[in-house]
């Protein structure tokens, strides 16, 4: 019985640690597209593209691109990794010459390639409110065990 109530309590920690590191994510990049939300958006192009690839059929999209005369590297989703059979639809998709939208930062940082790729915070929020009802109810499970005479304990004992 004190086995299942330590798994059970083990699985609510990890959960609840699976919660607050979604919770964060989530708050992060919230802050992030609220800044974003200043700056000005120019049109981009597209001058050259690679694929650096990485472990466990994962890899980076290299893009350098142009915005008002002015080259960049820096995409909204950073250096992710995507998966390896995403590689021929981003490649396609960000061809040398195609023509997407960037933004420019008032400070004159360099401008910011919109992929289109970052995740919105509504979705690890999501999973995140999921693994919180799991860590309450296998907490409260755990909780609920450990009490003297349970009705588990009652019928295997």
């Amino acid at each position: 019985m004190s086995a299942v109530r330590a798994v059970l309590a083990l699985l609510a920690v990890l959960f609840g640690g699976g919660f607050l590191v979604l919770a964060f994510t989530a708050a992060r990049t919230a802050q992030r597209l609220r800044a974003w939300r200043s700056w000005k958006r120019v049109p981009a192009v597209v001058t050259s593209l690679d694929w650096e690839a990485r472990p466990e059929s994962q890899g980076v999209l290299l893009v350098v691109f142009e915005a008002e005369g002015r080259l960049s590297t820096a995409l909204d989703t950073g250096s992710e990794a995507h998966r390896e059979d995403e590689r021929e639809g981003l490649l396609e998709r960000f061809a040398v010459g195609t023509r997407h939208e960037a933004l420019v930062d008032p400070s004159g940082a360099a401008p910011l390639l919109v992929t289109g790729l970052l995740q919105k915070p509504v979705v690890p929020l999501i999973i995140g409110g999921i693994f919180f009802v799991l860590s309450s109810v296998m907490g409260t499970l755990a909780w609920y065990l450990g009490q003297p005479g349970n009705l588990l304990s009652r019928l295997l004992g």
